[in-house]
């Protein structure tokens, strides 16, 4: 798996015709399917997955005009319920972390995100929370934070266009290892108890390297490491090695606080793009859409943003944060 270095004073290529869509209202392509109390989004994923794909061609024509493949879908479920108000960058990094994590259990993005239980559970083959509620696990007889559902990661919300979009360009591969091969994620800013200290984030950070020997990859523009801490496991670094050692304190720094507050990078919206020969998204449900060649970073507005803004305005929904995985 490549670990090559992103660049760090630029933003990848695929920034300016992505970022845009984020701005403003997301638009959420709905499945009409909720989370039962067993734990599951009660519907097939195949027929979420022809549906959501039915819904972009009614909805927004000319906008999708390729084939949604279950892998994508589930991936785009998967970056929404654990990231689904961040950045472009960090939607596109946790979603390598998912094709990553694929890779290193010699699966498929499937096996890990929806059939992770094996055949016979309850859950098994089923989109839905990691975790059971509070209320959910007093009610089994299991203490509060239960996780009997046995998943990887959450896919219980339904994705966005946005989304959709994104996952598609990272199965593609389109999105280059951004993530410097990441293969899962935190986010050490929900971390407890609060308030948080140097000495909490010190720990924090020894003990993903003591027990799994997960390093933080380094950074990445766009991404804040508090919201979303990427880690690449590395087998053959101990941590008590000297690059093991360097790779806990340089960890460590990337997570400085101002009494208990994070001080969190700042990735400005004039940083210049990456020089690159590739072009953006181009795998097959991005060959419908007719992007605006002319837009610059995320202060712009593309055609893509506007019209499905314009076509599906009557599912517009606002997203909150959620860092619910780990």
């Amino acid at each position: 798996m490549t670990t090559q270095d992103t660049p760090t004073t630029c933003f990848p290529s695929w920034h300016a015709k992505l970022a845009p869509l984020v701005q403003g209202a997301q638009i959420t392509v709905f499945s009409g399917c909720a989370v039962n109390a067993q734990g599951n989004v009660a519907c097939a994923p195949e027929t979420m997955r022809a549906k959501a794909e039915a819904q972009l061609r009614a909805l927004a024509p000319g906008l999708f005009s390729g084939a949604l493949s279950l892998e994508a879908y589930t991936l785009a479920r998967y970056m929404e319920s654990e990231v689904g108000s961040g950045t472009i960058e960090e939607r596109v990094a946790v979603g390598e972390a998912a094709v990553n994590q694929a890779k290193r259990r010699g699966k498929s993005v499937l096996n890990v995100l929806l059939y992770n239980q094996g055949a016979g559970h309850p859950n098994y083959g089923f989109y839905g929370p990691i975790h059971d509620s509070d209320a959910g696990c007093v009610a089994r007889g299991l203490a509060p934070g239960c996780g009997p559902f046995k998943r990887w990661a959450s896919t219980s919300r339904d994705p966005t266009v946005t989304s959709l979009l994104i996952a598609d360009l990272v199965m593609s591969g389109r999105s280059q290892n951004f993530a410097r091969g990441a293969e899962t994620q935190w986010g050490p800013d929900s971390l407890k108890p609060k308030p948080l200290t140097p000495e909490r984030i010190a720990s924090f950070v020894r003990s993903a390297a003591n027990a799994s020997r997960y390093y933080w990859v380094g950074p990445l523009p766009g991404v804040d490491p508090w919201h979303t801490w990427l880690v690449s496991k590395r087998d053959n670094v101990a941590p008590s090695s000297p690059e093991g050692q360097a790779l806990i304190l340089r960890g460590i720094g990337a997570l400085p606080l101002q009494g208990s507050t994070p001080i969190r990078p700042a990735w400005p919206a004039s940083m210049p793009l990456c020089p690159t020969n590739g072009a953006a998204p181009g795998s097959t449900s991005y060959r419908g859409l007719k992007i605006a060649a002319g837009v610059a970073g995320v202060a712009g507005a593309s055609w893509l943003a506007l019209v499905v803004a314009k076509n599906l305005a009557a599912n517009a929904t606002t997203l909150g944060r959620r860092r619910s995985r780990r």
